[in-house]
């Protein structure tokens, strides 16, 4: 499949045009994610591949780190991967020797590409919003007791809040490592969306400890200008 990218990614103006029947062209905005998941690998020829998107593998070679650096096996630790999508870091955290991955993302439309695409990386997928979880939510992951959270991308901006932050940590027993990629500019502001306040008031509650915080380019834009992340490698504290 031929796909045109359109920026400028200003105002969050990223698009791509799909093939078509007749003369035009379907325009879709690139975090429209319920359309580019309807077919199978568009979101990674354009995300992974066109645009080299790396927060996948940044997150996942961070929580390796953890594990190592913490002494956790990786075969008895319980992954929550918050902002699943089409499971690609359910994937690659198998690859590692991840025992059990479980799936969350808020789009029903993610738990089916996923289903489809990458049928048993996850111990279960679960379709819900820790923002504003439901007690039915809570207690399906709770089932799964899971020992480390991980997220690429999921954070930040139009996606998951920073209270989606705090009540995942509230799902997780003291010690497990908290592997997330989000968007630099979030992490520098208390605009809504921002993440800067709800982390700094983490650290300094001790809700959370700091091992790593680091720049990297987590991918291009549509008209090809880097776009970079902070990888945040953390522990749940007391």
């Amino acid at each position: 499949m031929v796909v045109r990218l359109i920026g400028p990614p200003e105002a969050d103006a990223e698009y791509i045009a799909l093939p078509a029947e007749g003369p035009d062209q379907e325009i879709v905005h690139l975090h429209d994610y319920a359309r580019i998941y309807r077919l199978p690998g568009l979101y990674e020829h354009v995300i992974q591949e066109l645009l080299a998107c790396r927060s996948p593998q940044v997150a996942v070679a961070g929580l390796s780190h953890a594990l190592a650096q913490l002494g956790h096996h990786p075969a008895r630790t319980a992954v929550l991967d918050i902002g699943a999508g089409t499971g690609i870091v359910g994937e690659l955290a198998t690859e590692i020797g991840v025992g059990t991955v479980i799936g969350l993302d808020s789009l029903p439309a993610a738990r089916a590409a996923c289903l489809r695409d990458r049928p048993g990386v996850y111990r279960d997928y679960l379709v819900g919003d820790l923002a504003a979880a439901s007690a039915t939510l809570v207690a399906r992951v709770r089932r799964h007791r899971p020992t480390a959270l991980i997220s690429a991308g999921a954070f930040g901006g139009t996606h998951a809040p920073a209270a989606a932050l705090v009540n995942a940590l509230g799902l997780m027993p003291v010690g497990a490592p908290v592997v997330f990629t989000i968007d630099e500019r979030w992490m520098h502001t208390d605009a809504p969306g921002g993440f800067r306040a709800a982390v700094a008031d983490l650290v300094d509650s001790g809700g959370l400890r700091l091992l790593r915080r680091e720049r990297f380019r987590h991918r291009l834009s549509t008209t090809g200008d880097p776009i970079h992340y902070e990888l945040v490698i953390a522990v749940k504290g007391s």
